[in-house]
C-alpha cells in the first residue's frame, strides 16, 4: 500500500494548516460539578481546611457556613447579619468575617462577608448540609448556570464570548442587602400594566411564586391559597409553565425557582449586571412534583 503514502501526506499537509489556523478552544475558567439535593443542588466547598456540601441557592444574597466551618476557619463570629426572606420574616446572624476563602473543584473564592447559619434550624431536611454558596461568593465574574446539565461554570472571556452567540439577553436587576455584601438577581417579566420582577432563586427546589398584587398579571389566582398551574412569558417564547405555582403575600413580584431554572441555561455577569438564556444542550431531567418532593 506504499502508493497511498504521497496522497495521504499531501492531504495531512493541507490539513494542517487549516486546522493551526482555527483559534484555540474558548476554555472557560472553571466548570463547577453541582450535585443534586433533593429538588435543589449543592456544591463540594473546602471552608477552613475541610470539604463539606452546601447548598446552591442563588436567592440567598450571601454565603453562610455552620457553626462547626466557622470555627475551622478560624472565624469568631460577631455583630449582626440582619435579612428578610421573600415572605418578609426577619432573619439574624453572626458575620463570620470579610477575608474568609471559599474553595470550589481547585478555584478559590473570597465572599465579600461570610455568615453563620444552622442549616437543621432552618429546615431539619437540610440538616446534613454545611451551610448555603449564594452569589455573593461570585462578585464580579460571569457565572453559567445549567442544572439540566448539572454544572456551574465560571466564564473566561473567551468562554463567554462563544455562549453568548447561541443565547439572549435577558434583562435583569442586581438585588442588594446586608449593607450592599447580598447579591441576587431579579429577572424582567413582562406584564400589560409594566415590567415584572421576579427573582432567580435556585434555592426554590419546587416552585414558581407570584405576589397576589400581581398574580392576575401572570394569569394567575391571587384568590387561590393552594397550588395552582402557571404558564406566563418571560421571554418571548421561554415561559415559566409548572403546575406546582402559588400566589402568597410576597416582598417581592415574584420568584422563579427550580421548575422554570432547570429548562435553561442562564449566563450571569455579576460585575456589569448583564445575562443571557438560551436551551440547555442537555434535556432537562423529569420535574419531580412537588408533593412528591416533600415527602422525600
Amino acid at each position: 500500500m506504499k502508493f497511498l503514502r504521497l496522497p495521504v501526506l499531501a492531504v495531512m499537509a493541507s490539513i494542517l494548516p487549516a486546522a493551526m489556523a482555527q483559534p484555540a478552544t474558548a476554555a472557560p475558567e472553571a466548570v463547577i460539578p453541582m450535585k443534586p439535593w433533593r429538588t435543589r443542588w449543592a456544591l463540594e466547598a473546602e471552608v477552613g481546611g475541610k470539604k463539606g456540601l452546601y447548598l446552591f441557592d442563588t436567592g440567598a444574597g450571601i454565603t453562610l457556613v455552620s457553626p462547626e466551618s466557622a470555627k475551622r476557619a478560624g472565624c469568631e463570629p460577631w455583630g449582626r447579619i440582619t435579612g428578610f426572606d421573600m415572605m418578609g420574616t426577619r432573619h439574624d446572624g453572626p458575620y463570620c468575617g470579610d477575608a474568609i476563602p471559599v474553595t470550589l473543584a481547585g478555584t478559590t473564592l473570597t465572599p465579600p462577608a461570610l455568615g453563620v447559619i444552622k442549616m437543621a434550624e432552618i429546615n431539619p431536611r437540610d440538616a446534613e448540609l454545611d451551610g448555603i454558596i449564594g452569589l455573593d461568593l461570585f462578585e464580579g465574574r460571569t457565572l453559567t448556570l445549567d442544572f439540566a446539565a448539572g454544572t456551574l461554570t465560571l466564564e473566561s472571556e473567551a468562554s463567554r464570548t462563544a455562549r453568548i452567540a447561541v443565547m439572549r439577553p435577558l434583562r435583569i436587576r442586581l438585588k442588594r442587602e446586608v449593607n450592599g455584601c447580598a447579591l441576587a438577581v431579579m429577572a424582567a417579566v413582562p406584564s400589560k400594566k409594566g415590567t415584572l420582577w421576579f427573582e432567580l432563586d435556585s434555592g426554590n427546589g419546587g416552585t414558581v411564586l407570584a405576589s397576589k398584587p400581581i398574580a392576575q398579571l401572570v394569569g394567575m389566582d391571587p384568590k387561590v391559597d393552594g397550588k395552582q398551574t402557571a404558564d406566563f412569558e418571560v421571554l418571548g417564547e421561554i415561559r415559566a409553565t409548572t403546575p406546582d405555582a402559588f400566589a402568597p403575600d410576597m416582598t417581592m413580584d415574584g420568584n422563579l425557582g427550580m421548575p422554570f431554572l432547570r429548562n435553561w441555561v442562564v449566563m450571569l455577569d455579576l460585575a456589569k449586571g448583564l445575562a443571557w438564556i438560551g436551551k440547555p444542550p442537555a434535556p432537562p431531567r423529569p420535574a419531580i412534583p412537588l408533593d412528591q418532593a416533600i415527602k422525600r
